[in-house]
């Protein structure tokens, strides 16, 4: 494409954004400044966490999707490959396992 112009330092910003610590800080940021709506969430009776969730995470750049469709796994749509910190705030919120967890917890 004519003009297009590459990006090299975009695979160094996801590496950054998707580092355990920085996953951590980022969900627990999203948790404090009230920028995680957990719009609809669905417990089996004998469930302890939602198996089905949807939620938006207000992020630095946009509003994001998040869900867990049962049988798929998380999704978000922001894009990030590997841990994600949207993705670990709602599943912080939800109860569910996340990259955003406490070590050792």
């Amino acid at each position: 494409m004519a003009g297009a112009r590459a990006y090299p330092w975009r695979g160094l910003v996801t590496a950054v954004a998707t580092e355990p610590r920085t996953v951590r800080n980022r969900a627990l940021g999203y948790l404090r400044e009230g920028k995680v709506t957990v719009l609809r969430s669905a417990t089996r009776e004998s469930g302890r966490r939602p198996h089905a969730v949807q939620a938006t995470v207000r992020g630095h750049r946009d509003t994001y999707w998040v869900e867990l469709m049962p049988g798929q796994g998380w999704m978000s749509s922001c894009g990030c490959e590997g841990d994600c910190p949207h993705r670990a705030a709602v599943q912080l919120v939800t109860g569910h396992p996340s990259a955003a967890a406490k070590a050792g917890a």
